[in-house]
């Protein structure tokens, strides 16, 4: 018995081993990150990247995150240091950020409160704005510095254009030049030429493909989300395709080469219908104690309540929505949260929560969940991009959820306001009260 036990050791020391996985690690904003296709028509185009990797050799990681910028990705826990800790040497950083830190029209948020504190106004509540030229180049440099660090090759992309089309062409706001001296995609390319990083111009290659689709086209099928900036799932796979093409064409991105893989037609669509059914509502026989909550404390943050009507309206700490908003704020929200006892986990099988728009018909919310501080795991489980105005409407979520022993569920409510180019005050979110049903397990 000891002889076949030192055969046997020996035997695994010897056998070959599997070679792990090399990672492709994408960060960047809502145009690039993960959706249910439960909850909404906007599809991230990294969600299809995996189909031009061998899934063999690579496993992609898309960390795309709804709403951050640059610098809001670096500050939060959840975020960039969760990503860190899921890169190891022989990695890949995909990096693509702009549409985001464009929030303050070009200028750097912080330095922005300074001037207006000075100057005795209110300041500013959504810290995602950088400036092109300095914090926007700062950030950059920092992902890649702390990517090099871990043996990980950063590669900066470009952002996609969004669909602002004039007499066919699309002008300089849909490819991030905001004035003649902040021009992000150029400032992108100058800090990879700075680094020696390899540089993917997706923003032209996306609209030369938009250009010649035309804007018709382009609104009919890679843009039908309610907006000019999300892509649907057509246009997510098309912008996919084009970051197969731009990797494949890089020199500087040769060792990727052997990796890579292009679908037929008939495989990237039976890819993508996979992704389609396997965001569906998924079954849970969940067997335990059944509960009923009604939760009607909450957090606000970067928000505040006006009870009207034993109605709780909510607005931005400022009063008034900001301009320009195309997508959530991620540092403003309501929040809920639900604990699970330390020996006994719980599944959540529904949650109801009205919901109104008073004042205007721009406002619109994602009902994210994720778990514990540091709002890990987040999930998009509702959007609406069209809130009615002054109807309620119940929001009802049966998508289970199961919650670990010892964990705690948050849930928030990120609301923003379709401002048409300027703030608009006096419009709220009336929010009634939140309840939840499920079971204990056992």
């Amino acid at each position: 018995m000891r002889k076949f036990i030192i055969f046997a050791l020996c035997s695994l020391l010897l056998a070959p081993v599997q070679a792990a996985k090399r990672k492709v690690h994408t960060i960047g904003d809502s145009t690039m990150s993960e959706y249910k296709p439960a909850a909404t028509p906007k599809r991230g185009w990294a969600m299809y990247l995996q189909a031009f990797f061998n899934p063999d050799s690579v496993q992609v990681n898309n960390r795309g995150k709804s709403g951050a910028s640059t610098r809001t990705f670096y500050e939060t826990d959840n975020l960039w240091p969760s990503v860190k800790r899921q890169m190891q040497a022989g990695d890949y950083l995909i990096i693509q950020f702009a549409h985001n830190d464009e929030k303050c029209k070009g200028e750097d948020v912080y330095i922005k409160n300074r001037e207006l504190l000075a100057a005795g106004q209110d300041t500013l509540t959504d810290m995602r704005g950088t400036e092109p030229n300095t914090t926007y180049k700062d950030f950059l440099r920092t992902y890649i510095r702390e990517a090099r660090q871990m043996g990980v090759t950063p590669i900066l992309m470009a952002p996609i254009c969004r669909a602002y089309f004039e007499d066919g062409k699309i002008n300089d706001a849909g490819r991030h030049i905001l004035a003649e001296n902040k021009n992000y995609v150029r400032c992108m390319q100058e800090v990879a030429e700075e680094m020696l990083v390899p540089f993917l111009d997706m923003t032209s290659r996306s609209q030369d493909l938009y250009e010649q689709q035309g804007k018709d086209f382009c609104m009919a099928h890679y843009f039908n989300c309610g907006d000019k900036t999300h892509t649907s799932a057509e246009g997510g796979q098309a912008i996919a395709s084009l970051a197969y093409e731009l990797i494949s064409q890089s020199a500087e991105l040769a060792d990727m080469h052997p990796w890579l893989v292009f679908p037929s037609q008939e495989q990237f669509t039976a890819y993508a219908r996979n992704i389609e059914e396997s965001g569906k509502k998924a079954a849970f026989a969940a067997k335990g104690e059944a509960f009923a909550l009604e939760i009607g404390d909450w957090k606000l943050v970067n928000l505040k309540s006006e009870i009207k009507n034993h109605k709780s309206q909510i607005l931005p700490l400022e009063g008034s929505w900001p301009a320009g908003e195309i997508d959530e704020v991620a540092n403003r929200y309501v929040e809920y949260t639900i604990p699970a006892k330390k020996k006994k986990g719980l599944v959540i099988e529904t949650i109801s929560l009205p919901v109104k728009a008073k004042g205007g018909a721009g406002m619109n919310i994602h009902i994210n969940y994720g778990f514990g501080d540091t709002f890990r795991d987040v999930t998009t489980i509702y959007e609406n991009t069209a809130l009615p105005k002054n109807k309620q409407i119940v929001v009802k979520l049966d998508q289970p959820i199961l919650v670990p022993a010892g964990e705690t569920i948050h849930i928030r409510v990120l609301p923003w306001y379709d401002s048409n180019g300027k703030p608009q005050a006096k419009k709220y979110l009336q929010l009634g009260e939140l309840k939840v049903t499920g079971k204990k397990l056992q």
